[in-house]
């Protein structure tokens, strides 16, 4: 057996202090490393119980008598993690042990050492703790990591991931299945991801569409990093999954909500300016009627132009009446189309302003025969037709009468309406960005309003289509319009 300055020498060096215990006696002898920790012992009271009440925490009390009593009764062994109270008041971590001789001699003394653990202690619970957390904050944000060995083509899931993905415990996914995951529409975009990150060490950050083991689709937040190895080949790639379905579908559903708001608010801005163009067209209509009254003569042509004024009358009240109609409907884009004839459309409009056609003696040719009608909202149609058909009449070429030719076709199951002019024609050079631009002219006219061009074009896009236009300065104008 060591002597008390070999066992000083040696085991306050590795901050281990000891007792001394003779098993005969049970009588106790402290270290001086001991008692340098802990302080000197109360003479009042005999050593072992000042250590119980003093020294050694309360809920260690039971543990160690029982392992003293079977220590002084010849156990060969004792271990067991105890807190002890030092000098300054502060409980620290020890490993409690006793120290075994394989001398014959000395059975009658027993050495029990005192090993201080408490940094391995608190970075074991620092390591717990964090480990808590980590579980606890993984599963509050449905979070789960995941780990790809792209040597040996193994993928490794934690509990949460499995659980994401509604996986038993002890499921191991197969690396050939892996795709099995991912929406059928999100599958491409998953394997350039990690073929990215696998090959080119690319990270991603990503919002995906996976699947569960039994086929229900959700979305996730992808995140995965490359994992290098010591000569920096990439060897793997490590990352999580978040579900964050629920915050994606409300995103999706509001951003939905935004689209139907606006187009709601387009087909309100749309509604306005077509009951402004059309009211107007039909009271300019009627005031240049009453100036043709007011300058004819002959009764004769007083009675013919008194008659405009009824059909003029009669046309108005029609307009207000279908007008009324779209205000009354709430869904305008699925309950409103119906199927609407050119033919028909185009003679309400010619109605509307007959007036400004015979002023100017325009020539109106259509042709109908290759798509006579489409799925559409007639207001719509008439309103595209009345603000092309007067901007032609309007942009005629000066000592020019203006002609206009309508027609409709079919290209590629596409419906398609063109409008030609021999009229003025616009420099889309200068002005083709600028084309359907809100209260933009191109010309000098004193009635030109700018704002034709763009309600048509509003028109035609809120009902899904497209309108391009072509034009010759002073030879003419065609616009396209895709249904």
């Amino acid at each position: 057996m060591l002597n008390d300055l070999q066992l000083n020498s040696i085991l306050e060096d590795f901050d281990i202090a000891y007792w001394k215990i003779n098993i005969l006696t049970n009588e106790i002898t402290w270290s001086e490393h001991f008692e340098a920790l802990v302080g000197k012992p109360s003479t009042q009271d005999s050593i072992f119980n000042y250590f119980l009440n003093n020294i050694l925490h309360k809920d260690y009390k039971y543990d160690f008598r029982e392992a003293f009593e079977r220590l002084t009764s010849g156990s060969p062994e004792i271990s067991q993690e105890i807190k002890l109270k030092l000098q300054n008041d502060k409980y620290r971590w020890f490993e409690c042990r006793n120290l075994k001789s394989k001398e014959n001699s000395n059975k009658d003394t027993a050495v029990l050492l005192f090993v201080n653990i408490h940094q391995s202690k608190r970075d074991q619970y620092t390591i717990e703790e964090n480990f808590f957390y980590y579980r606890e904050t993984a599963e509050m944000t449905s979070t789960g990591g995941w780990y790809i060995d792209t040597l040996h083509k193994a993928i490794y899931w934690d509990d949460v991931t499995k659980k994401i993905l509604d996986c038993p415990g002890d499921y191991q996914v197969d690396y050939d299945e892996r795709m099995r995951f991912y929406s059928t529409d999100h599958q491409e975009k998953a394997l350039s991801i990690f073929n990215k990150c696998e090959k080119y060490g690319i990270p991603f950050k990503t919002e995906i569409k996976m699947c569960t083991l039994y086929g229900r689709e959700f979305w996730v937040r992808a995140t995965g990093k490359p994992v290098y190895n010591e000569e920096q080949e990439i060897i793997g790639i490590r990352g999580v999954f978040q579900n964050i379905d629920e915050n994606k579908n409300n995103e999706l559903n509001l951003q939905n909500s935004l689209d139907i708001i606006a187009a709601q608010n387009s087909r309100l801005f749309n509604f306005a300016h077509i009951v402004s163009h059309n009211l107007r067209s039909h009271s300019s209509n009627l005031s240049l009627v009453v100036q043709l009254l007011s300058e004819t003569q002959p009764l004769k042509d007083k009675m013919e132009l008194l008659d405009n004024i009824s059909d003029i009358s009669e046309n108005l009240d029609v307009a207000i009446s279908k007008l009324n109609e779209i205000v009354t409907h709430q869904d305008v884009l699925t309950k409103e189309r119906k199927t609407t004839d050119f033919s028909n459309a185009l003679d309400v409009v010619m109605a509307s302003v007959s007036s400004l056609i015979k002023r100017e003696s325009a020539t109106i040719i259509s042709d109908f025969k290759a798509l006579k009608e489409i799925q559409y909202i007639p207001e719509y149609l008439e309103s595209i037709l009345l603000n092309l058909i007067t901007n032609a009449i309007k942009y005629k070429q000066p000592g020019r009468k203006p002609v206009i030719f309508i027609q409709t076709y079919l290209s590629n199951e596409k419906s398609f309406m063109e409008i030609s002019d021999n009229g003025m024609g616009i420099d889309l050079d200068q002005f083709g960005e600028k084309m359907f631009g809100m209260y933009k002219t191109f010309h000098r006219n004193s009635d030109a309003k700018g704002i034709g061009l763009f309600i048509t074009k509003n028109q035609v896009e809120t009902l899904g289509g497209s309108i391009s236009v072509t034009s010759t300065v002073n030879i003419g104008t065609t616009f396209k319009i895709k249904f």
